[in-house]
């Protein structure tokens, strides 16, 4: 690695990493927590992203997003975290703001199988989620796996604590979350990802979240990508005042480590 490349990257990590400290655009109902992940080799790795927009003058607006993974992997188990968030402002006044932070664990029961356990926490006030506990176990199954990509699903029951904006206590519910991932990669360079879920309370199948998101990755100059995508997110039964369905575009770049 040349000397340029040696100071580079730690830079660019701890900028990126700062960025993920600040206020947390994204209205995320549920965050993709399968997509990015192929390091099958024991040790760390991850990926960090950023993106800063300003504008002044007639139009006075300012944009901070950011999101980061990390994950350790051993032989048969693997660690993950993830945090994303956002922070937008127009002529003065806080238009979004959001923060997820997701801790995961995978166990490989066979080349197939694996076990899932994850724990969530996310904070938006622009749906008058103060907060939303996930605590969740189950299973992931691959129905096709190899070298070019991968079909999986899994189930995963779960608790759900969540307290809305007016209201100092926490409402337990218990939900089903179901997910679909299927990756492929195109040329050694380029890879695209769907992923898919859908969670529903076990007491009212009508009242579900759901969310997909389909992304275009293409490595770029060494741990640096291109992402390209849209994701649509849906909530059946969303507090008053808020719009039942959210969809974005998005383009950035990803460091990876």
């Amino acid at each position: 690695m040349s000397p340029v490349k040696t100071l580079l990257r730690p830079a660019l990590g701890l900028a990126l990493a700062a960025v993920l400290c600040a206020a947390p655009v994204s209205a995320s109902v549920i965050l993709n927590t399968l997509e990015g992940y192929e390091q099958l080799d024991p040790g760390w790795s991850g990926n960090l992203s950023g993106l800063f927009s300003g504008s002044g003058g007639n139009t006075e607006r300012i944009l901070f997003e950011a999101g980061g993974k990390v994950q350790w992997q051993l032989e048969k188990d693997r660690l993950r975290l993830q945090a994303s968030g956002g922070y937008e402002e127009s002529a003065g006044l806080e238009t979004a703001r959001n923060v997820v932070v997701h801790l995961r664990h995978n166990r490989d029961l066979n080349e197939k199988l694996a076990t899932v356990s994850f724990a969530q926490v996310q904070h938006n006030p622009f749906q008058q989620l103060q907060s939303r506990w996930l605590f969740g176990a189950g299973v992931r199954q691959y129905l096709w796996k190899d070298e070019k990509g991968n079909v999986s699903y899994g189930v995963t029951p779960m608790l759900e604590l969540e307290r809305l904006e007016g209201h100092d206590d926490h409402l337990a519910r218990g939900r089903l979350s179901v997910f679909l991932h299927i990756a492929r990669h195109l040329s050694d360079s380029a890879r695209l990802d769907l992923v898919a879920f859908w969670q529903p309370l076990f007491s009212d199948f009508s009242d579900s979240r759901a969310t997909a998101n389909l992304v275009f990755t293409v490595d770029m100059i060494g741990e640096v990508d291109l992402k390209v995508g849209v994701n649509v997110e849906d909530n059946a039964t969303p507090p008053v005042g808020v719009e039942r369905t959210d969809w974005q575009t998005y383009m950035g770049l990803g460091l990876d480590f």
